[in-house]
């Protein structure tokens, strides 16, 4: 009979950057993966979660909603667990 198979290793330390280690030792790990900070000029997709923002960026409120604006990508702040992290949007378009 062969032996059992390896343990995993130990969860991370509390703290560290979570784009190291696979989702199962992230309960709110959300699909669309990490990004690393968004470079400016960089294409990013829509849907893509970034743990910080490139400079410049400005913040617009649009219907109530906080969206930062960096050079042609718009990102809206979320909280993913305790940390705020940021999705990149399609541009918000004004309402009629």
């Amino acid at each position: 009979m062969p032996p059992p198979p390896p343990l995993p290793p130990p969860p991370p330390p509390y703290g560290y950057h979570p784009g190291y280690y696979p989702a199962p030792y992230y309960p709110d790990y959300r699909p669309g993966g990490w990004v690393a900070p968004a470079a400016v000029g960089a294409a990013i997709a829509v849907g893509s979660i970034v743990s910080t923002l490139p400079d410049p960026c400005q913040e617009v409120m649009f219907d109530g909603t906080a969206y930062q604006q960096c050079g042609g990508t718009w990102y809206e702040p979320q909280f993913v667990g305790n940390r705020i992290v940021y999705v990149v949007v399609a541009p918000p378009l004004p309402t009629r």
